[in-house]
């Protein structure tokens, strides 16, 4: 695959996408830590491995600068909770590691970063020991996808309090099979649209069943690339699919449309007759209602965390909930009928059948 300079035009639409995302996550990650009194004196951690130069010729933020400006925003409850922060800068261009340094002196942000010129896997292999040293937050925004291997796939997991954003050109993968990252194995009859999707599923047979993986597609001009993240916490996974259902109101997972805004059709041949197929919120909450039916999942925590782990708001439960209510499935009285907001992990409500 042919090595492109990223930042010697200005960022395309799908750049600032990936962009939008992670400055994103980035502000509801500070949320979580700064508020939990868990982690009060505990450093906060950053890794950014391919940081590039901190702009686009055009004078947009890149990933370090996004970075920091979401720290300034938070500098005082920064201070007041007694947070170190570490910042850890690397490209492989000494030239974009000296204009980055020089811009982060002009903004004088009052934090020191570590800067390093370093290939992706020296620069991983030599921070990967610090992970477990308090929150950590990892970005590998690489060109391309051979650096996220299994084996640094399998690092990033192990530390409880690591977060992880990489990127990832998906589509190559369909293109040159087995030539380009032959631990990664997607099946054969997948879509060229939903080639970021299979990607991400590999990473979810990799993780641990302690560890959230989500994902979001991208398109860039015939090519789909896309964003796969990690968190050991489903209030990670949670903030992460409310930025994705932000972006995409239909599915949740892509920058482009999975499917038609127009009700789904495909003609029977054999039997002459039109075809409805249904949404993806619509089979999964078929397929909720079922589970609950069946008492597969029992209380509305379960419910809740099964919509997470399938890449759904647990909104989508509403109407499931009303729906086997209104059919004399649910039994739930009004005072412990279920939820579907965060409250349901302090106190499940059983359902009642």
């Amino acid at each position: 695959m042919p090595v492109r300079d990223l930042h010697a035009k200005p960022f395309d639409e799908g750049t600032k996408t990936k962009l939008v995302i992670y400055r994103s996550y980035v502000r509801a990650w500070l949320q979580v830590f700064l508020h939990a009194s868990a982690y009060v004196g505990k450093p906060l951690q950053f890794y950014d491995f391919f940081c590039g130069p901190g702009k686009d010729p055009a004078g947009e933020p890149g990933s370090p600068i996004i970075l920091l400006e979401e720290l300034f925003r938070e500098r005082l409850r920064i201070e007041e909770r007694r947070h170190e922060v570490r910042l850890f800068f690397n490209d492989n261009e000494r030239e974009k590691i000296d204009l980055l340094k020089q811009l982060c002196a002009e903004r004088q942000f009052p934090w020191t970063p570590r800067f390093e010129c370093l290939d992706f896997q020296a620069a991983f292999e030599k921070v990967r020991h610090e992970f477990a040293g308090g929150p950590t937050l990892a970005f590998v925004d690489q060109n391309g996808m051979k650096h996220m291997t299994k084996a640094v796939f399998e690092t990033l997991v192990q530390s409880g309090t690591t977060d992880f954003l990489f990127f990832t050109a998906s589509s190559f993968k369909l293109r040159f099979g087995d030539l380009l990252a032959p631990e990664i194995q997607i099946p054969e009859n997948v879509s060229y649209l939903e080639a970021h999707r299979a990607l991400a599923d590999q990473y979810r047979q990799w993780a641990p069943t302690n560890v959230f993986i989500s994902h979001f597609a991208i398109k860039k001009g015939s090519n789909i690339y896309g964003l796969v993240f990690g968190s050991h916490h489903w209030r990670g996974l949670q903030k992460f699919l409310e930025i994705a259902w932000k972006l995409d109101t239909t599915c949740g997972e892509a920058d482009y449309e999975l499917e038609p805004s127009a009700i789904q059709t495909e003609m029977d041949f054999d039997r002459g007759t039109v075809l409805y197929r249904k949404r993806k919120v619509e089979v999964f909450q078929e397929k909720l209602q079922q589970l609950i039916s069946s008492g597969e999942l029992s209380t509305d925590d379960a419910v809740f965390r099964y919509c997470l782990i399938n890449g759904l708001l647990p909104r989508v439960a509403k109407d499931v909930y009303t729906h086997l209510r209104d059919t004399g499935v649910l039994k739930n009285p009004k005072l412990t009928f279920p939820r579907y907001s965060a409250e349901v992990t302090k106190a499940p409500r059983n359902l009642e059948l």
